[in-house]
């Protein structure tokens, strides 16, 4: 299976692009341009954050991986959808698209299927690639139950993802069980999704190197702030590198949190609002205001605005 790195998101996800094949009768082999021109029509605008137009695209890729009762090119193109659906801050959509998803696999995967918790069986479609598509499906629904602070779904959903034999996959699930660690104050489940980060195999990418300094900012906050606020900063860094500015503004809020503790009050109110600025500036508008990006303004006591370069409407 052929990855393409998701520089837009958030996510904790990697967009997946469908994989060239043998020879094919003429017919099919337009069926299977329209299916992969969708997939890199909404890889590409997910990558400028056009939600709207990578979803849509997304869905055609869908309604095409229907209509040809294809396992593998269904398991992409829904896992992608919903991805879209987190990055464009709608997670109820994502864990909907998900359900609608493993429902989808299930009934193409004959009885067997309701024998597992969790996951499809292994089946002639392709052990591998049904097991991976889980794992996948089980991370974009673990980051969306998080997003939700559902944390018990959360955790289940994680937990499987863990277990996927894609390592990209199963290094997220495990990123996203200390988020919830850390939320829960669980740790001894945290000290465990640290190492198995530490231990992936080197060199380290940018998201995984993002994913442990963030997790170790959150361990270290018990009893040494100044090491969190270290850890934080590189995360901070990390995620700017990787374009995943919604992780990059938690971790800002995770450096102040730091800093608070360390006693540096007005450092922790800086960097708050900067996190709230990063996130407003999504919207590019005042109207649209992220939630947590008025919270985060608010707990900073600060009176800039959030988006200070609002877009404005100009005639020619």
């Amino acid at each position: 299976m052929k990855t393409v790195s998701l520089t837009a998101a958030l996510l904790l996800c990697t967009v997946l692009s469908g994989c060239a094949g043998a020879s094919k009768d003429e017919t099919v082999q337009d069926q299977d341009m329209a299916y992969q021109q969708a997939m890199d029509a909404g890889s590409q605008a997910l990558a400028i954050e056009r939600y709207a137009v990578a979803e849509k695209a997304y869905r055609e890729a869908t309604r095409l991986a229907l209509r040809r009762d294809d396992v593998g090119a269904l398991g992409d193109a829904s896992y992608n959808l919903a991805v879209t659906q987190l990055a464009a801050d709608e997670p109820s959509d994502a864990l909907q698209t998900v359900q609608n998803a493993r429902t989808a696999l299930i009934m193409r995967q004959g009885s067997e299927a309701h024998a597992r918790t969790g996951g499809l069986p292994q089946s002639s479609h392709g052990a591998e690639t049904v097991e991976s598509g889980t794992g996948a499906l089980s991370l974009v629904a673990a980051a969306s139950a998080f997003r939700l602070n559902d944390l018990g779904n959360a955790a289940r959903e994680a937990r499987v993802a863990t277990q996927s034999p894609d390592t990209d996959v199963a290094l997220r699930g495990a990123f996203v069980q200390g988020l919830v660690a850390a939320r829960q104050h669980d740790m001894a489940t945290l000290t465990t999704a640290i190492g198995q980060i530490q231990s992936a195999r080197r060199p380290q990418s940018a998201v995984q190197q993002g994913d442990l300094a963030e997790l170790q900012a959150s361990y270290a906050l018990n009893g040494n702030p100044q090491q969190a606020m270290s850890h934080a900063a590189d995360a901070v860094s990390l995620r700017r590198e990787t374009g995943d500015y919604r992780a990059m503004a938690r971790a800002l809020a995770l450096e102040a949190q730091a800093a608070r503790q360390a006693g540096q009050g007005r450092r922790a109110d800086a960097l708050l609002a900067q996190a709230a600025q990063s996130l407003g500036a999504r919207a590019g508008t005042d109207t649209d205001t992220d939630p947590l990006a008025a919270q985060y303004m608010r707990e900073a006591g600060s009176m800039a605005p959030i988006q200070p370069f609002k877009v404005r409407e100009t005639t020619p």
